[in-house]
C-alpha cells in the first residue's frame, strides 16, 4: 500500500465527520483516480474503517457522499459568514436562557420522586437518588461543589472543600446512554452504557485516588506525583500515574480488559500485589477462569472509538455481539439459531446515527441473518 500519510489522515477524518472543506476536496480529487480508489478500498478493508452506511457503497456512492458533505459545508460556511454578528448575539442569549451549568446546592430533605431506571442517576452519600437528566430547581440543591452541563452530558466535581474523610457518590448509566464525569482532581471519565461508577466526592491528599467500576469507561487521568490513581472492579485493578486508558469489566462477562492509549499503567488482580506493566498500544486481558493476564498489541481505536459514537465488531461471536447491541440500544435479543453460535461478524456501527433496525438490516444483507421483532423483543431465527 502506497497511500500517503496525509491521505490516510483525511480518510480517518472523513469517517469521523471531522474533515475540513479543503480536505474533502483533496479526497474527492484523489479518489477519482481508479488506482487511488483501489488503494482506498484496500486501506479501509485493512483498517476496518467502514461503517454500515458505507460498507455497501461503490465508488459512485462514495463520491456522492463526499460531494454532499462539501456542499453542506459550503452552505454552512456562507451562512456563518452572513450571520456572524447575529450568531454572537444568539450565543449571549443562549448562555443566559439555557443556563450552561446547573449549580447544585445542599439537599434540603425534600422527598424526591421515584427515579426511572432508564435515567442516568447520581446516588449521594445520604442515599438520595437524583435524576441527572431532568434536574429542576428543587432537585439541583444537592451539594455546593457539583455542577452539571446538560448539553455536554457531563457532571463536574469542584475541589473546593477540604475533608479528612472519604465521601462517596455513585453514578449509574443505563443501557442505550453514555455520560461523562470530571472528578475533583480534574480526571475525566467517559462512562459507557450499562456502567456504574463509585467515586469520592473529594480525594484526600496523601491517599491513593481510587474509584470503583462495573462496566466500561475511558479515563484521562490527571497527573499527580504524590498519589497514584487506581481503578478497581470485582476482579481487576489498574494502577495509574497519569495516562489515558479504557477499562472494561461488566458483571456478565468472564473477562476484564484494560487498553492503554497513552502513558504508563499497571494491571493486576484485585487480591494480588503482582502488577503487569503495559505500554501504549497494548491490551491486558484478565481471564477469570484461569486467573491469568494476557498481554497483546492492539489497535486502540477499535476499543476506544465508542467515546465518539463508533462501535467496532471484529470477528465477533454472535453471543458477544448480542451483549454489546443490548447495552448500546437497550433491547432484548434472543437467538433461536444454534448454527449461528459458531459464526463471527465484522462491522462498525455509528450508534448515535444508526438505529438497531439499521444494524439488523445490514447484518441481514451481509450475513443472511434472519430476525423478527415481537413484543419489543428481537428474535434471531
Amino acid at each position: 500500500m502506497n497511500t500517503s500519510k496525509n491521505i490516510e489522515k483525511i480518510i480517518f477524518k472523513f469517517f469521523d465527520n471531522q474533515a475540513s472543506l479543503s480536505e474533502l476536496e483533496i479526497l474527492l480529487l484523489w479518489i477519482g483516480n481508479e488506482k487511488n480508489y483501489a488503494e482506498y478500498v484496500e486501506y479501509i478493508s485493512i483498517n476496518h474503517l467502514t461503517n454500515i452506511a458505507l460498507n455497501l457503497a461503490d465508488k459512485e456512492k462514495i463520491i456522492n457522499e463526499i460531494n454532499l458533505k462539501i456542499n453542506s459545508d459550503k452552505k454552512a460556511l456562507n451562512k456563518k459568514s452572513k450571520f456572524k454578528y447575529l450568531a454572537l448575539a444568539s450565543v449571549a442569549i443562549c448562555f443566559f436562557s439555557i443556563g450552561t451549568y446547573l449549580h447544585l446546592t445542599s439537599a434540603n430533605n425534600e422527598i424526591l420522586k421515584p427515579i426511572d431506571p432508564a435515567k442516568i442517576t447520581l446516588t449521594n452519600s445520604n442515599g438520595d437518588v437524583i435524576d441527572l437528566e431532568e434536574l429542576n430547581d428543587n432537585q439541583s440543591k444537592i451539594t455546593n461543589n457539583i455542577s452539571v452541563d446538560q448539553n455536554a452530558k457531563t457532571i463536574y466535581f469542584k475541589n473546593d472543600t477540604i475533608s479528612d474523610k472519604l465521601v462517596f457518590n455513585t453514578i449509574r448509566v443505563p443501557y442505550a446512554k453514555v455520560f461523562n464525569i470530571e472528578l475533583s482532581d480534574g480526571t475525566k471519565v467517559y462512562l459507557n452504557s450499562g456502567t456504574t461508577l463509585r467515586f469520592p466526592v473529594n480525594f484526600i491528599e496523601g491517599l491513593d485516588r481510587e474509584v470503583f467500576i462495573d462496566g466500561e469507561a475511558f479515563f484521562e487521568v490527571t497527573k499527580n506525583h504524590i498519589s497514584k490513581f487506581k481503578v478497581s472492579s470485582n476482579n481487576t485493578s489498574a494502577h495509574v500515574y497519569g495516562t489515558k486508558f479504557n477499562f472494561k469489566d461488566y458483571p456478565e462477562d468472564d473477562f476484564s480488559e484494560v487498553i492503554l492509549a497513552e502513558g504508563s499503567l499497571g494491571v493486576g488482580k484485585l487480591s494480588d500485589d503482582n502488577i503487569l506493566i503495559i505500554k501504549p498500544g497494548e491490551k491486558a486481558k484478565m481471564v477469570f477462569s484461569s486467573g491469568k493476564i494476557e498481554r497483546s498489541r492492539v489497535n486502540t481505536l477499535l476499543y476506544t472509538s465508542w467515546i465518539d459514537g463508533r462501535v467496532a465488531f471484529r470477528n465477533e461471536s454472535l453471543p458477544r455481539m448480542i451483549q454489546k447491541l443490548e447495552r448500546i440500544y437497550n433491547v432484548v435479543i434472543i437467538n433461536n439459531n444454534k448454527d449461528l453460535k459458531e459464526k463471527y461478524f465484522t462491522a462498525t456501527i455509528l450508534y448515535k446515527e444508526e438505529s438497531i433496525n439499521d444494524v439488523l438490516s445490514y447484518l441481514s444483507q451481509i450475513y443472511g441473518l434472519e430476525y423478527q421483532i415481537i413484543n419489543n423483543k428481537i428474535l434471531i431465527e
